[in-house]
């Protein structure tokens, strides 16, 4: 869990200046004509740092939410194995899942992971948002909620959570359910070469 929340965070530092530029260029509030034009109106106006705004945001949610998101996958794989499991028997009637099954297990706890930590972390999203669009009116994370909550209402920390909860729900359960394949096919594979060596 903390080895993920570390990761995780330092993908995000690492990614901070693309992902600024990318939140500036689809924006309706800036008209940039290219990357490049976006690139030189950031460093214009916030130097190098402008490229980091919004990095204190994306670590709190980034950190905790990939330790999260393992904790509430794990949680979910266990359950919804069991129940599979538990419906499931092979012919001498011990339980058994299939590799099917097992690929639908991991799907949906990924989906389930995926929009249970996205809708918890969302606040902490569209604040990050918000600094990196306008830095100059938004400070930092707590001075962007207050500001939000007070001149928008509590449901302006809400916006674009179904889109959101959507993207990163498929994301992560596209990506969890091809890790696991992957792995369960290469343990095997192993096991099945071991076992001809001993013969």
């Amino acid at each position: 869990m903390v080895s993920g929340a570390v990761a995780r965070t330092w993908a995000g530092f690492v990614m901070m200046p693309l992902t600024v530029i990318k939140v500036r260029f689809e924006s309706s509030l800036y008209s940039y004509t290219s990357m490049w034009s976006a690139v030189k109106d950031i460093h214009r106006q916030g130097g190098f740092r402008g490229f980091f705004a919004g990095f204190g945001a994306t670590a709190i949610r980034d950190g905790p939410y990939a330790g999260m998101y393992v904790t509430v996958y794990e949680v979910m794989k266990r359950r919804l194995s069991s129940l599979a499991s538990h419906n499931t028997s092979s012919a001498e009637g011990t339980k058994s899942m299939t590799s099917s099954m097992a690929s639908s297990v991991n799907f949906a706890s990924a989906i389930l992971a995926g929009t249970t930590c996205s809708a918890i972390s969302n606040p902490i999203d569209v604040c990050k948002t918000r600094i990196q669009l306008q830095p100059e009116r938004y400070r930092n994370l707590l001075h962007t909620g207050y500001r939000m909550v007070v001149e928008e209402g509590f449901r302006s920390l809400w916006r674009g959570l179904g889109l959101r909860m959507s993207r990163k729900a498929l994301s992560s359960a596209l990506s969890w359910t091809i890790y696991e394949e992957l792995i369960r096919r290469y343990t095997s594979s192993y096991s099945t070469r071991q076992s001809l060596k001993s013969v």
